[in-house]
């Protein structure tokens, strides 16, 4: 048995079209095809070079994987492969009126504790920010596929910005369940 040939991108590693829009049920099918077919496990007799091999590979199927399974970090990945560095989008400023919303939302969050009824008010929370990444994604998938990539690493700081904000309340949602 013999490893596959590295692949040049994530996308022709699970043979995706490379676009935003992911069938998530299809690349976690052909995720656990790749580790089944290239598992170090199945290499244990061959030599220590193939073995190398399978360790490396596997792990390039996991990051593969969790890439292209999340959003963000497939919006950035897809950036990158259009040449745009992970530095360029880091300098996109999101406009005023949108910090002024993320500042908001991050008071809504931080006062949360204080409510009558926190848990109520935080799955509130969450939805509102649920529905902006969902509008977010929607306009970074037509930017991207209309190559209008500057506009989408613009787009893609913000749904950084939102995935940063819905981890913390997330994390403020497991705690107040401890309670």
């Amino acid at each position: 048995m013999s490893l596959p040939e590295f692949q040049r991108n994530y996308f022709e590693l699970f043979d995706l079209p490379k676009s935003f829009a992911v069938d998530q049920v299809e690349l976690g099918r052909r995720y656990r095809k790749a580790q089944r077919e290239t598992h170090p496990d199945r290499f244990a007799r061959a030599s220590a070079h193939e073995q190398r091999l399978a360790v490396q590979y596997s792990a390039l199927i996991n990051e593969a994987y969790v890439t292209l399974r999340q959003p963000v970090s497939r919006a950035l990945y897809l950036l990158e492969l259009a040449g745009i560095s992970r530095e360029d989008i880091d300098r996109q400023h999101p406009d005023s009126g949108f910090l002024m919303i993320q500042i908001e939302l991050r008071e809504k969050l931080e006062s949360m504790q204080e409510q009558p009824e926190p848990a109520l008010m935080l799955e509130q929370l969450l939805a509102e920010i649920g529905e902006d990444m969902i509008e977010l994604q929607a306009e970074f998938a037509q930017q991207y596929a209309a190559g209008e990539l500057a506009v989408g690493a613009a787009t893609c700081v913000k749904m950084q910005y939102l995935d940063k904000l819905l981890l913390e309340a997330e994390q403020m949602e497991a705690s107040l369940l401890e309670k």
